[in-house]
């Protein structure tokens, strides 16, 4: 029998810790797997808004519940080709949110050649981002990737590795608001190559570009409202200014490029990380620099502790710098309990954004919880 190795790469990337999962029908070409998690959280408000932004919003001390839910299929076409789907919601909590497609797509995997699928997963320089990416819920965001969201829908995503190597290719059709955030896009595409220098050590680089549009009145409120603080703070102009000034200097596009050096598995021991990135925006003056570290130690009883720092700057100004704690225990392969902190170092984001988004960040964020795995 053929497995989901495609979709077990892709929950060990990308689900931390979480590396199984049920299945529910098997045949000699033919296999179908189900996986998900349930989270019960504590946490503070701030912590409530892990990303910008959160339909987990609530007060001080509240409960939060967060599920998450998966399928995975793949069957043989003919010798050599199989084809695969996968697909993984997050499905809120209360009404102020709605369900979120994480992995949604269809495709065919022609092993030695490659995989090749259609439908919403993560950019290519997810490979170089996603380095750092290993907490439970607090998320690191200093890196601007995110601000597009972990996956991005309408994507082309090709995949080959051989020879300790990995290549990653995405081509992003239009889409609008992007995983709640105010961004448009017309296009996008990335790419990104990860190697293996030693059995352990690993490292990665990548550039994506982002093609952003302005299309409809309401899509060009957000951008203005995201877009128009950053300008007037970087070309010092008055609330009059600002107003006519962003009609002729509203960035049409932003690339990000970098690299990742990782040491270990997670999960299996000794695990650390660090990415740099660099962004540009069309008529903003400077680029936006990350610098990110993440370690992380997994103990055979089963205790777990990570941390790293997050800094984003731009301009020299820290406008991200976070201090990040985690301690977990799992108490067997299905349910873990965990602890995490994201503790403010002092960052000034209103150096580079608005003050609707800057309540986000700069802020301690504490959160504890349960999670039961399936």
């Amino acid at each position: 029998m053929k497995t989901l190795k495609l979709s077990v790469l892709t929950l060990s990337l990308l689900t931390p810790f979480c590396t199984f999962s049920a299945n529910v029908y098997m045949t000699e070409n033919s296999s179908f797997d189900v996986f998900g998690r349930v989270q019960a959280l504590v946490m503070n408000g701030d912590g409530a808004y892990p990303d910008y932004p959160s339909p987990n919003a609530a007060g001080d001390n509240s409960i939060v519940a967060t599920t998450r839910f998966g399928i995975a299929g793949r069957t043989k076409l003919t010798h050599g080709l199989d084809a695969i789907m996968m697909g993984e919601w997050d499905m809120p909590s209360t009404t102020l949110g709605r369900t979120h497609n994480r992995y949604l797509y269809v495709g065919i995997d022609a092993y030695q050649y490659g995989s090749l699928t259609a439908g919403t997963g993560d950019g290519a320089f997810y490979t170089v981002a996603g380095a750092t990416d290993i907490y439970h819920y607090l998320k690191t965001r200093a890196n601007d990737y995110f601000v597009m969201g972990d996956q991005l829908p309408g994507q082309i995503m090709y995949s080959l590795s051989g020879l300790g190597w990995d290549l990653r290719i995405s081509y992003q059709t239009a889409n609008e608001y992007i995983n709640d955030t105010p961004f448009s896009i017309r296009n996008a595409a990335g790419i990104a190559i990860s190697g293996k220098l030693t059995p352990k050590i690993t490292i990665a680089y990548g550039i994506d570009y982002y093609d952003l549009t302005y299309q409809g009145s309401q899509s060009s409120i957000a951008m203005d409202n995201y877009f128009s603080p950053m300008l007037k703070n970087d070309y010092n102009l008055s609330d009059a200014q600002i107003k006519d000034f962003s009609k002729n200097h509203r960035p049409g596009h932003k690339y990000d490029y970098g690299v990742a050096l990782s040491y270990g598995f997670l999960g299996e021991g000794l695990y650390g990380a660090f990415v740099f990135t660099g962004t540009d925006y069309e008529y903003l003056k400077h680029q936006i620099y990350t610098y990110d570290l993440a370690l992380n130690y997994s103990f055979a009883n089963g205790i777990g502790i990570a941390g790293g720092y997050s800094l984003q700057t731009y301009n020299g100004d820290a406008t991200v710098s976070d201090l990040n704690l985690s301690l977990y225990y799992k108490i067997n392969p299905s349910f873990k309990v965990f602890a995490e902190a994201q503790i403010d170092l002092n960052a000034d984001p209103l150096k580079l954004y608005g003050e609707n988004a800057v309540q986000y960040e700069a802020q301690d964020k504490f959160v504890l919880g349960a999670e039961y795995d399936f």
